[in-house]
């Protein structure tokens, strides 16, 4: 007589910087049968590959998969669900574009929590109702580049563009036309509108730790 098959244990780890969060999110994500959880950045930074999905902010999300380790352990081979109240189009449309795999808001359901780990485990995208109808409003405006939210960042912390030349390692001009791409894109006349602006936008993240 052949044993019934087990199913698959998915290695999770919550790493949400809002501690009642992460409690919560860990609690529900415990009752499941099928996944295996754990807390805390500190259990994925040394042992990487055993986790299938990191369930974090959205501050930690963006960066850990824009800014990751290349390599096992880093963001190609780990997939990022974001549960966030950032709702804004151009929040869901970095945090997508930087790799994160899946998207929920803070008040959705234990059942669409638990399906949204389990699609994001198997290589699959997962964005809630309200975040894909964000996203698709989003689309048809100009978003900035990878390149061009590297030197807005580095607009948001004072550096002059013969600075953020040096950051980057690109040249002043290229530093200008960038700068002069993001203000169009922002329709701002000047860069600390355009910062202002991204900062409402959500287009700029608070310092990661």
């Amino acid at each position: 007589m052949t044993a019934p098959t087990q199913a698959r244990q998915i290695h999770v780890a919550v790493a949400h910087r809002d501690p009642y969060v992460a409690a919560g999110i860990a609690s529900l994500l415990r009752s499941r049968a099928d996944f295996v959880v754990r807390s805390g950045l500190a259990d994925i930074e040394g042992d990487g590959d055993s986790v299938d999905v990191l369930v974090t902010d959205y501050a930690t999300g963006v960066h850990k998969a824009t800014n990751g380790p290349p390599g096992r352990g880093g963001p190609a081979s780990k997939s990022f669900l974001v549960v966030t109240d950032q709702s804004t189009g151009w929040q869901i449309r970095r945090a997508v574009d930087a790799g994160v795999r899946g998207y929920l808001l803070h008040d959705c359901s234990a059942e669409e929590l638990s399906d949204a780990v389990r699609c994001v485990a198997e290589g699959r995208r997962y964005l809630s109702s309200p975040v894909a109808d964000q996203l698709l409003d989003n689309l048809s405006s100009a978003a900035p580049t990878a390149r061009e939210l590297e030197v807005l960042q580095l607009m948001a912390e004072g550096l002059a563009n013969k600075d953020i030349g040096r950051r980057l390692d690109i040249g002043e001009g290229t530093v200008k036309a960038h700068v002069k791409a993001i203000l169009r894109k922002l329709r701002k006349p000047t860069r600390i509108a355009a910062i202002s602006e991204a900062f409402r936008r959500g287009l700029l993240l608070e310092a990661s730790p």
